[in-house]
């Protein structure tokens, strides 16, 4: 399971992030292609070049000089620049959703309407080609799943087509917040705008999710370099990673997790509350609950509760906690979990339609548990015990053992 982390920490672009994902393996011919689906001028070139920045080797995007004025455009400009193009649906659309990003904020800022909006820097040919560059490349990588770490927030000022503006510039700030991406400061001596519209917008578009992916084995590393001198290393790093692999050894298909578990000690509900809490936390998506008894101070008597959820979904459990139980606190701790191979399915037997569970051993061997409630339905229509039926269902479900095409839970 091949995934993609951005290492953004100290800057993004849109030319940075092209570079770094160049120098992870996407072929030159998939950025020059590019230049001939757009239809742009014969006289603008792009060269990627190893370079280096404060001693850190990378790639570099270096583009030619156009021999025209370039115009300003607006966002339908661009957009029929892009649909009339030779690219491929997939790139077409996330290009136009990275300008359509910029084009909603921008008209935030500016008290405008998204259609009255004019591409200034953002509207160039350099900024089309650099989107289109990413997409393009994702596109020939397709990663399952891609993270980016939390970019920089960048100080001080910078000159645009409408003057100085504070850094982050607005677009940026307004990104942001639109698609809940946390800005990261820190000490840094440049003075100046690390972090681009074109840089968060393609964050926006692409992330998965804004954060450093714990247990990562590390297949790959791109390194795309800034073309700003700012008097320390000013790069970007992609990492092709595969988070699902165990660095032991073979594992056979055993599938590695990265989960949160959330906990509290509650002395203070009944147990009929208690009970609707565990399924209020079944409900909005914990994959497994438990409690047990546990001695508090002054001796009395509560019940430690554990929820097992996914990352993606621990806020909003965050939410079932408080707003559903009396807790005033909420212990989480990451852990981790290997699960085997497993599906869910349905097969016509001689006593009807059962619905079973299937999962492969390390050692290749195949087992299957059937739902007991069928069991249990079909012992009760019969006559016949549980352990009978569930022998001869055994037996009648041995030609269905293969495991050609597991879903994966």
């Amino acid at each position: 399971m091949k995934s993609i982390f951005v290492d953004c920490s100290i800057g993004i672009s849109g030319d940075m992030l092209a570079s770094a994902l160049f120098d992870l393996g996407v072929p030159i011919n998939v950025f020059s292609d590019n230049l001939l689906n757009l239809k742009i001028d014969k006289n603008y070139h792009q060269s990627f070049f190893e370079e280096k920045s404060e001693g850190i080797k990378g790639i570099i995007c270096r583009k030619s000089e156009i021999k025209f004025k370039e115009f300003t455009r607006s966002f339908c400009d661009v957009r029929k620049i892009i649909l009339d193009s030779n690219l491929n649906n997939y790139v077409k659309q996330k290009s136009i959703n990275v300008f359509e990003i910029l084009a909603e904020s921008e008209a935030i800022v500016h008290g405008k309407h998204i259609s009255d909006i004019l591409f200034h820097e953002l509207g160039s040919i350099d900024s089309i080609i650099d989107i289109v560059n990413v997409c393009s490349a994702i596109d020939f990588l397709k990663p399952e799943k891609i993270y980016f770490s939390n970019p920089p927030a960048g100080n001080g000022v910078v000159t645009t087509s409408h003057g100085l503006l504070p850094v982050p510039v607005p677009t940026v700030l307004e990104i942001a917040k639109q698609n809940k991406i946390p800005l990261m400061f820190f000490e840094d001596e440049y003075i100046g705008e690390i972090t681009t519209p074109t840089g968060i917008a393609l964050i926006a578009t692409f992330s998965d999710k804004v954060c450093r992916p714990d247990n990562i084995n590390i297949k790959k590393i791109g390194i795309g370099l800034g073309s700003k001198n700012i008097s320390r290393p000013n790069f970007l790093r992609v990492m092709l990673i595969d988070n699902n692999e165990d660095y032991g050894g073979n594992t056979n298909k055993m599938i590695h997790e990265n989960l949160v578990l959330q906990e509290a000690w509650i002395d203070d509900s009944t147990p009929e509350d208690i009970a609707i809490l565990i399924e209020r936390l079944r409900s909005a998506g914990a994959i497994d609950v438990i409690c047990y008894s546990v001695d508090m101070k002054k001796n009395r008597k509560g019940i430690c509760i554990k929820a097992i959820v996914q990352p993606k979904n621990e806020n909003f459990l965050r939410e079932v906690w408080f707003n559903y139980s009396t807790t005033l606190g909420l212990r989480e701790n990451n852990i981790n979990r290997w699960i085997l191979p497993r599906r869910t399915g349905s097969h016509k037997t001689k006593f009807g339609e059962i619905n079973f569970k299937q999962a492969m051993r390390p050692n290749g061997q195949i087992t299957i548990k059937i739902e007991h409630n069928d069991l249990a339905q079909i012992s009760m229509n019969t006559g016949i015990s549980i352990e009978e039926i569930r022998q001869e269902l055994f037996t009648e479900l041995s030609e269905f053992y293969e495991f050609d095409d597991c879903l994966y839970q």
